[in-house]
């Protein structure tokens, strides 16, 4: 942590003046934002019903950065195409690139890990989620010096909260194994004990191949599978795995109004959904 303390540190001699307006560009950092602010500001959400993978800028999106003192975001490896906005903006700092999260690589839809890459999804890790909340609480700190104290107590109370939530969820002693329909939950998989076992694709846009079913199934380490998958995956897919638990998830947290109710639903959709694949 003493990295992360010492970005906090230089962030308090940052160039971006005494903000006003924090503009933060996807929903699960824009949601953790409001708990650390709450009382004091309402951010902006930037990307409103969209995700960083699927991004149509207009010219509110450009006037909205542009009115904006600071933007945070993921960064290019979530969010490519608000890479050229953000990066002539000169007020923006990437969350990715900043040092305060632990990151993991990507792996194909048989579970290798695949170098050089980052799984942008940090949010689900709880000690990332928290390190985000401490981030912005330094980052605004500095820019409101006034709610320096207010900045701080509400990110220490959601670093507590959500450190117990995650600590509630871990019951099981053996590794779970789950499919996924593509794979985004990894962060996950350390509070709620869980094992990859493979996706249908590396794309949610991209149809599985009869390839890559036949490895689910061929590799099924036990009869009957959890599957997490968005709502809008095919049921003519999926049910070509033969018996399994389909569970609805949306890591993205779209729609939701708060990070650790958000946060919870998700890891227990989850835990419930590997539980029941066991009976």
């Amino acid at each position: 942590m003493s990295r992360f303390y010492a970005l906090c540190i230089l962030a308090m001699f940052s160039s971006f003046g005494w903000a006003q307006d924090l503009v933060v560009s996807t929903h699960p950092i824009y949601l953790i934002a409001k708990q650390v602010t709450n009382g004091v500001e309402q951010p902006k959400l930037l990307l409103e019903n969209q995700t960083g993978h699927d991004v149509s800028l207009t010219p509110a999106h450009r006037k909205i950065v542009q009115d904006a003192d600071l933007v945070l975001w993921l960064g290019k490896a979530h969010e490519a195409p608000l890479d050229k906005l953000l990066s002539e903006s000169g007020k923006s700092i990437a969350i990715l690139d900043s040092g305060i999260v632990s990151v993991l690589p990507l792996r194909n839809p048989r579970g290798k890990a695949l170098p050089n890459t980052v799984d942008t999804h940090v949010w689900l890790e709880p000690n990332n989620a928290v390190r985000i909340g401490f981030f912005i609480a330094a980052l605004r700190s500095q820019q409101k010096p006034e709610n320096r104290d207010k900045y701080w107590a509400n990110a220490r109370l959601f670093a507590h909260e959500m450190l117990i939530s995650a600590q509630r969820l871990h019951k099981v002693n053996k590794p779970q194994p789950y499919w996924a329909y593509h794979d985004a939950y990894q962060y996950l998989e350390r509070s709620l004990n869980l094992k990859f076992s493979g996706a249908l694709t590396d794309d949610p846009h991209i149809a599985p191949t009869i390839a890559q079913i036949k490895f689910m199934n061929d590799t099924r380490p036990q009869a009957k599978m959890c599957l997490l998958a968005e709502g809008h995956a095919s049921k003519n897919q999926y049910q070509k795995l033969g018996a399994a638990v389909f569970q609805k998830v949306d890591e993205s947290m779209t729609g939701q109004a708060d990070f650790l109710i958000a946060w919870k639903q998700l890891a227990e959709q989850t835990q419930n959904c590997v539980l029941n694949a066991r009976k």
